[in-house]
């Protein structure tokens, strides 16, 4: 019996995560743009589900909540090697990646409560065939609506959208800021960024492959130094949310923030690739 309440009181559950959420300053009417990890949360009476159930208690009604639905069904895949690929090899193996399908397409590395949240009731995504955003709430569709292919985190997509959204905040549950995909659209919104061409089938199974002009991927180069620079500024929320350290800011004062960051460090360093 003693080793029973001490394996129970480690279990975190929804009123303990819903005090959690209260305590880092999350109220009724937020946006929350979320990247969190399951692991880092530990264990959960429910698990995701639990989870997901204490974030959208803790906004409301009149709230909304986001996370990233990145997939990788419209990419050639990712562990094959063209160079040891004749080039019928390399087309029948694109003929054969299936694309983009806005329900039934898995999120790829965004970890299980983002892959829970995909597949919600209410939850809604936008139509990018590898960058999509999933949003749960009050007037998801109006961010959702749009989505560019190029610039795929920028002006004119979800992320670029939710800057004007009255109390959107960032969300980062035991990761770092080299998880946040809002300093994407930082970048993108900067004069001197770092960029690369994405390619990728457009339209499903039978669609053509594109390429399109994006940011490049930070790889840990800029992100953590940004956060880091951001949260002296006073501007960043720390606490728990569960087992994992957590870190809440506006949304837009830190896209505001990054996006002129990242155009002088570039400017200065001349690394636009």
């Amino acid at each position: 019996m003693v080793v029973a309440k001490a394996m129970t009181s480690v279990l975190h559950n929804q009123t303990s995560l819903t005090d959690n959420l209260i305590s880092l300053g999350v109220r009724s009417g937020d946006g929350l743009f979320v990247h969190a990890s399951m692991s880092a949360i530990g264990d959960t009476v429910g698990g995701a589900r639990t989870i997901l159930e204490s974030l959208l208690k803790a906004i409301g009604e009149t709230g909304l909540l986001g996370m990233p639905g990145f997939s990788s069904d419209a990419y050639f895949p990712a562990g094959v090697d063209k160079s040891r690929l004749t080039q019928d090899q390399i087309v029948e193996i694109e003929d054969a990646v299936p694309g983009f399908d806005v329900a039934k397409s898995p999120t790829s590395g965004m970890g299980v409560i983002a892959e829970t949240f995909r597949t919600w009731p209410g939850t809604q995504r936008s139509d990018h065939p590898a960058v999509s955003i999933c949003l749960n709430g009050k007037q998801a569709n109006d961010f959702l609506e749009e989505h560019s292919l190029a610039w795929a985190t920028g002006e004119k997509t979800p992320l670029g959208k939710l800057r004007d959204r009255q109390a959107m905040k960032i969300f980062l549950i035991g990761v770092g800021w080299n998880r946040c995909s809002a300093l994407h659209t930082a970048e993108t919104l900067a004069q001197h960024k770092r960029t690369k061409t994405r390619r990728f089938k457009n339209g499903g199974p039978n669609g053509s492959w594109i390429e399109t002009p994006d940011v490049a991927d930070d790889m840990n180069r800029l992100f953590p130094a940004i956060g880091e620079a951001f949260e002296k500024t006073g501007a960043v929320s720390f606490g728990t949310f569960g087992g994992a350290e957590c870190r809440v800011c506006d949304f837009r004062s830190l896209i505001d923030f990054a996006s002129a960051w990242i155009d002088c460090a570039n400017k200065r360093s001349g690394d636009l690739s």
